[in-house]
């Protein structure tokens, strides 16, 4: 007798990181404790959100002692990374999102579309770039496929300054402990970045480039 296919887990949206690094060791990917999707949200709901694991069970798609499995299981995952000084991967997983998510191959903007368009008709909102993938097709692997390459830890911008929508440039203040891609742009449904980040800077000289070729 065959096993029962595996639900798939609902999300509500992609993580805003494809990973961490160890402060002072060595990233080495072969290494690193793979997270998948769904352990991911466990953490976000019970840990972030401290929604009940009722609650969180729901909002998963999963029953409770199914949810508290995941939950187990990437607490121990998480765990492992912190104290043996390993680079840690969130990655794959059997999910869906509740909203259709696009991520830009070449700026790394992540928005999401209420339209029905096709991926292969949608531009980036932020570039204009046609590299543009929906999370809909195997989103563990979309998420880690678009981000680049992880790298060292660098100063920082501190606790002041903006966050900003790549888009059209709505500023709001950053408010410390709280990261601006978990914020969308009210008018654009793209995520909103810090301002003056490298992402930022980056994804600047993207569209001054698109402009000189119009």
């Amino acid at each position: 007798m065959s096993p029962r296919p595996k639900k798939h887990r609902s999300l509500e949206q992609p993580p805003i990181a494809s990973g961490f690094i160890p402060a002072g060791g060595d990233f080495v990917e072969s290494q690193a404790v793979v997270l998948n999707m769904e352990e991911y949200e466990a953490i976000r709901l019970s840990d972030y959100l401290n929604l009940t694991q009722l609650e969180a069970s729901r909002l998963l798609n999963v029953s409770r002692p199914t949810y508290t499995r995941i939950y187990d299981a990437a607490r121990k995952k998480v765990a492992r990374a912190f104290v043996e000084n390993l680079g840690l991967l969130i990655r794959g997983g059997q999910v869906v999102f509740h909203d259709r998510w696009f991520a830009c191959g070449d700026c790394e903007s992540v928005f999401k579309l209420k339209t029905e368009q096709s991926a292969d008709s949608i531009a980036c909102p932020v570039c204009q770039s046609s590299s543009v993938e929906a999370f809909s097709e195997s989103p563990g692997d979309t998420f880690a496929r678009y981000r680049q390459p992880m790298k060292s830890p660098g100063s920082g911008l501190g606790q002041s300054g903006n966050c900003i929508c790549p888009g059209c440039d709505l500023t709001v203040p950053h408010i410390a402990g709280i990261p601006c891609s978990t914020q969308l742009c009210p008018q654009c449904n793209i995520r909103m970045i810090r301002e003056h980040s490298e992402h930022h800077l980056n994804i600047k000289r993207k569209k001054s480039t698109v402009s000189k070729h119009k």
